[in-house]
């Protein structure tokens, strides 16, 4: 028998530690009734109860309740000590903690303060907002981090001047001397087989799958089992699971087998590998864990990814590298970034480096990276700096064996006795030549290319050519060199081992911060127009990806309650339900795919995309409408019994795969329809909500207090003409939710019975907005009978505005020009217009990946298809919640839109452009806004996850000072900032001072001559983007040094664009009692908001067993009488912002320490009987948390929990 460590058997641990436990209870509960029968006044049994004894009475009978409650609570208290314990032994979980924790008081929540219940004037719900200091901020501190090379300053010093450097085209004629290794320090090359399986591309991923892949794996436990030797890694786990579906029991085993016995290594193991630059961090998240989750179903808790492997992203992000940190990753590799950067690097040796984050001040986040120095990650440009010889090397390229040849007219030749020395010493040298560009004896290279080892030939021609190569150069010691096959933690592992001196001490790598965009593979094409092609599906990504978030909560919230009520009609259906949902999850990881998100698949592999994000938006959908119905039942006194809530569905719908979504319209007639009002995020928020109606004779009432809410009704336009809908209409009111909270709403005509009411009054009704259309020349426009619209040839200028701006346009082109900021009385010059590019006269012209301009911009002028000028048309809507400006043109409608709310949205102008460049060919069309502001540098966001600033330069052409924007930039001064929040990811570059220009739309005649084979033509008419511009005075510019920051209103309104609140609506009308009370309540979500710059990144259900073919389970884990029920993943983000000054519209509070109780934050949602934190990854174990633990949340970390669902 194994002792452990403290001398208790297992179950001696639990049964001491779980009767000591009961000991304390009974005695608590004991102590308690003492005490309340000892105080207590009792009447006397002879006399009878006078009036003046019944207040005593009703105060027994409420200590009496509170002895019960806690006679629950503490039942609750022993469950979970039993769970905990139970937990433990399983899994043997240290009950250590790696970050600090303090002591057990509860972290300073905001109360929820009384909801905000306007009436008439939206000015009686403003919000006071959070007055912030700089010590709530502890950010504000932060310079940038310190590191041997900064890729910003680098970008200063490297030339960038491209000159031809022989062999290497790109680099230099590499030389070295062969007594730098020795028989004691021998040159070590690990020839790493490899295949690049993209999950779509030229094909869809099932169509590759079923003509490549599949064969790949087949032939893989067949070949590899007979050598012990030979070597294989792994990536994407999307197709991994796909064969797992149809491989027999024995293939299986075989897998599994070469898997633990290291011949095969699963690198990185997420579901894709996914795009750098388009894709949100939460996304990056979930298909990292979608595959980790995967592993540990399938092959077991003993397969950890250890190292992270990105050969083929067009750029990276060091939001990646964090996300390879946090799942414990050893070290990473990377292989697309500009030619010029690699050249730069690999004179200074420095090629393998530390990479640190930015706003890392201690150098925790360092992850060790290997960047690949050469053009690809083919066999040519790995072996060494002459691509010309190394395809000689790739022996499926054999005459006579297929279609790939070597375009340097030189093949390769079977390695036989005659010719192995000369191949061997030819191979060692470009081995050699290569070694020199890094630090250590150790040298990786890679054998592979896309969809390699599909044929049983070349499994056999690059294994036994390599061998023989391998077996002569290792059995001759005068080469001082040894070759053998490798996956790449051998590699990661004989570097790390390398660089230890005799002390045990490293040898320094030089540490990196900053990131490699734009990427650039030669001349001057810069892969900067893939931030943009395509951007319909790019939008279509970030609405599933807040649908998949706000389900997942909702679902996480159903499945507690659930399961704490022990219903089992409801838990027999969750497994079903996770089906749904596990789905969506794979649908949205599979398109964050390099190829996916980027928009560089061909056409009907869009189409394929597309439809797998329709189908997960429709199980998205479902499963939220059923979890909000579940959770807004109205419970009666036994919690076993609830009357359910009316059946919900969402009112955004994609139905096809190049159409924009459609709103679905509510049919209110005297029964009224109910509406459902959901907020996702973990603060209060009091934001303006549309819905479309049939009636415009209608009112919004809350249905938890019977009163009615201001409500405006705005017209729905008819295409791009001065008509309106006459059955149509968009109903907008002011919804307050708590955070995490969801509200029932009511829609009722005018002569609908309100409660308390039986009579109405016109305030009753929503107020229909006043219309203004402006032409060219005055022609008589048709009134809807709704809305009296007035006709007037264009103004002199237009004003619309809040309480805390005013924005004014332009008369003739109604393109903003100035917004006055009322509290601070600063004026921002900011002039919106828009531009267009042509692409080069050069041969290499612009295509899905590279953006080759033709020249600077040009401003862009609707015109005919014979070029004739046409007059826009400008729609004015001003209304009590909403006042818009719409400028009507032929490529675009541009559309400014200003809330009358009390919450974020308020703060910022809303910008919604619907871009149609159908008609046009090499078109690409950007928004150009300028200000008068004076800022040194462009800020952009990495990946939804960090900022980082950019620098304009003027020795790179306009398309490499493009960058990435997937949720935002900024610019600023000592007094003022502009803030620009997307919707969807979009190229943006700051070109000129004071100004930022984003990208719409691109439409390209050809092929880039990238691989993709096709021109960029399937734009979809009317493809929306939409952004909120916030213009803030600022408290003080950061210095350049120092790690830039959001303002805390900038943070808000960001979420809030990313996540905004669900509307779902009845699947029928209610019943005419629709006033009872028990018919449908509230969901209360969290008891006080979280913290204002901690965000809830999700609560993630897990899958706790998936069969082969596919059916997964919340079930049960565990075997035995060690049984648990479902668990989930909480991860929790504390964001770098900037909390200076006054910020309206927000209702949270800062906590200057960071930290936040569990326990007391979910209260009522989740019971956390105990709580293991550790990687998103479930591959590590965790350390248990002690009962009731208060954490400390650092800014930019992300902490990732795991907890039972009760």
């Amino acid at each position: 028998m194994t002792v452990r460590p403290n001398g208790l058997f297992p179950s001696m641990r639990v049964s001491t530690a779980f009767f000591y436990a009961i000991v304390f209870v009974a005695a608590t509960l004991t102590l308690y009734f003492m005490l309340e029968l000892m105080s207590s006044r009792r009447p006397s049994p002879a006399t009878e109860l006078t009036p003046s004894d019944k207040p005593i009475v009703a105060q027994l009978e409420e200590k009496l309740a509170a002895v019960e409650a806690t006679i629950k609570k503490n039942q609750e208290l022993v469950a979970g000590l039993q769970a905990k314990l139970s937990y433990m032994l399983r899994e043997q979980v240290p009950v250590v903690q790696e970050h600090p924790v303090t002591d057990k008081r509860t972290t300073t929540l905001t109360t929820r303060e009384h909801k905000v219940r306007p009436e008439g004037m939206v000015e009686v719900a403003r919000v006071a907002g959070v007055e912030g200091s700089a010590d709530q901020c502890p950010a504000l501190k932060w310079t940038m981090s310190k590191a041997d090379v900064q890729m910003l300053k680098a970008y200063d010093i490297i030339p960038f001047d491209n000159p031809d450097g022989g062999v290497w085209k790109q680099g230099w004629n590499v030389s070295y001397s062969p007594s730098q290794w020795s028989q004691d320090r021998p040159l070590q090359v690990f020839i790493i087989p490899h295949s690049h399986n993209d999950p779509g591309w030229l094909e869809t991923f099932e169509k590759y799958y079923e003509k490549q892949t599949k064969n790949i794996f087949d032939l893989m436990v067949k070949k590899l089992p007979v050598h012990s030797k030979r070597k294989f890694i792994w990536c994407e786990i999307s197709y991994l699971s796909l064969w797992f579906q149809t491989a027999s029991e024995e293939q299986k085993n075989v897998f599994k087998k070469l898997v633990k016995e290291g011949q095969v290594e699963i690198v990185t193991g997420g579901w894709v590998m996914p795009d750098e630059a388009n894709s949100h961090y939460f996304a990056l998240v979930n298909q990292l864990v979608e595959g980790h989750e995967w592993i540990r179903n399938h092959l077991g808790p003993h397969v950890v990814p250890k190292n992270g492997w990105a050969i083929d992203p067009f750029g990276f992000s060091p939001t990646i590298a964090y996300m390879d940190k946090l799942m414990k990753f050893d070290a990473m590799l990377i292989q697309r970034v500009h030619y010029s950067v690699k050249k730069y690097l690999a004179m200074e040796r420095a090629l393998e480096f530390h990479w640190r984050q930015n706003w890392d001040q201690e150098g925790k986040t360092d992850i060790f990276t290997h960047l690949m120095p050469f053009y690809s990650y083919d066999i040519p440009h790995t072996c060494g700096p002459d691509p010309k010889i190394c395809c000689q090397y790739d022996f499926k390229r054999l005459p006579g064996t297929g279609r790939v040849s070597c375009p340097w007219k030189i093949p390769p030749r079977v390695v036989s006795q005659a010719n192995v020395q000369e191949r061997s010493e030819t191979l060692l040298d470009q081995y050699r030549k290569k070694s020199q560009l890094y630090r250590t004896n150790i040298l990786m290279a890679p054998l592979g290319d896309d969809f390699r080892y599909d044929t049983s030939s070349e499994w056999d021609q690059q294994y036994i050519n390599y061998e023989k190569i391998r077996d002569f150069i290792n059995s001759h010691p005068e080469y001082n060199a040894q070759f053998e096959f490798g996956t790449l933690n051998d590699y990661f592992t004989a570097v790390k081992e390398e660089s230890l001196d005799s002390n045990g001490s490293s040898l320094a790598f030089p540490t990196l911060t900053g990131d490699f965009f734009t990427y650039a593979d030669r001349d001057d094409h810069y892969w900067s127009g893939y931030y943009t092609t395509r951007p319909f599906w790019k939008m279509m990504e970030r609405t599933l990806e807040a649908r998949l978030r706000a389900t997942e909560i909702a679902f996480a919230m159903y499945l507690a309650r659930a399961e704490r009520r022990k219903q089992s009609s409801e838990t027999a259906t969750i497994d079903a339900q996770l089906q749904k949902l596990v789905q969506a999850r794979r649908n949205l990881a599979l398109f964050q795919h390099h190829d996916g998100i980027t928009g560089t698949g061909r056409l009907h592999v869009v189409m394929d995309y597309a439809m797998k994000m329709i189908g997960a938006l429709d199980n998205c959908g479902q499963l939220l409408s059923r979890s909000l119905s579940y959770l807004l039942a109205t419970e009666k006194k036994d919690d076993s019994e609830y009357v359910p809530g009316p059946k919900l569905r969402v009112t955004e719908v994609f139905q096809y795969f190049n159409q924009p979504s459609r709103k679905e319209r509510l049919i209110v007639d005297q029964s009224g329809m109910f509406v459902v009002v959901s907020n996702s995020l973990g603060w209060t928020r009091s934001e303006v909500v549309t819905v479309r109606v049939n009636n415009p004779r209608v009112a919004v009432v809350m249905m938890e207090n019977k009163k009615v809410v201001p409500a405006q009704l705005s017209p729905v336009w008819v295409g791009k003409t001065e008509k309106v809908e006459k059955e149509e209409f968009e109903l907008t009111f002011i919804a307050t939710v708590g955070a995490l909270g969801a509200v029932t709403y009511m829609v009722v005509d005018e002569k609908a019975v309100i409660a308390g009411d039986r009579g109405h009054t016109t305030t009753h009704v929503a107020t229909p907005a006043k219309l203004e259309v402006f032409l060219n020349d005055v022609i008589p426009v048709e009134s809807s009978g709704v809305f009296a619209i007035q006709s007037s040839k264009y103004a002199s200028g237009y004003k619309i505005e809040n309480d805390h701006f005013i924005a004014e346009f332009d008369g003739q082109t109604g393109y903003l020009q100035k917004v006055i900021h009322k509290e601070s009385r600063l004026t921002f010059n900011t002039r919106i217009k828009f531009v267009k590019y042509g692409t080069s006269s050069k041969p290499d012209k612009s295509g899905a990946y590279l953006f080759l301009p033709d020249g600077d911009a040009v401003d862009y002028v609707p015109q005919t298809e014979k070029g004739g000028r046409v007059p826009v048309i400008l729609r004015l809507v001003r209304g009590p919640l909403i006042s818009e400006l719409h400028v009507v043109m032929t490529e675009v409608v541009h559309i400014v839109r200003v809330v009358h709310s009390p919450g974020v949205d308020g703060q910022a102008l809303m910008v919604e452009n619907r871009a149609d460049i159908t008609r046009q060919y090499n078109y690409e069309l950007a928004m150009h806004i300028q200000t008068n502001i004076s800022n040194k540098d462009l800020v952009t966001d990495l990946n939804g996850f960090q900022l980082i600033r950019r620098v304009a330069h003027a020795k790179l052409p306009l398309q490499a000072n493009y960058y990435p924007m997937p949720t935002t930039a900024f610019l600023e001064d000592e007094t003022a900032r502009l803030t620009v929040l997307t919707g969807q990811p979009l190229g943006v570059a700051g070109l000129q001072k004071g100004a930022l220009e984003i990208m719409l739309d691109r439409r390209l005649a050809q092929d880039d001559n990238r691989g993709m084979g096709q021109s960029v033509a399937d734009n979809v008419p009317a493809t929306p983007s939409f952004f909120r511009l916030l213009l803030e005075p600022n408290p003080g510019q950061l210095p350049a040094k120092n790690y830039p920051l959001l303002s805390l209103s900038a943070y808000h309104a960001w979420h809030s664009l990313l996540y905004p609140m669900a509307t779902l609506m009845a699947e029928k009308p209610a019943e005419p009692v629709w006033w009872a009370d028990t018919l449908v309540g509230n969901v209360s979500g969290l008891v006080g908001d979280l913290p204002c710059d901690v965000h809830l990144v999700g609560v993630r259900t897990a899958v706790a067993a998936e069969t082969d073919d596919g059916m997964v389970s919340a079930g049960k884990q565990g075997t035995g009488e060690s049984t648990e029920g479902p668990t989930a993943l909480l991860m929790l983000h504390r964001g770098a912002v900037d909390c200076r000054g006054r910020t309206a519209g927000v209702r949270c509070s800062m906590v200057a320490d960071g930290k936040i109780n569990l326990k007391t934050a979910f209260t009522g949602l989740f019971t956390f009987p105990y709580v293991e934190e550790g990687s998103p990854s479930q591959l590590h174990k965790g350390q248990l948390l002690p009962a009731d633990a208060t954490v400390i949340l650092q800014p930019m970390h992300i902490r990732a929990f795991r907890f039972p669902l009760l």
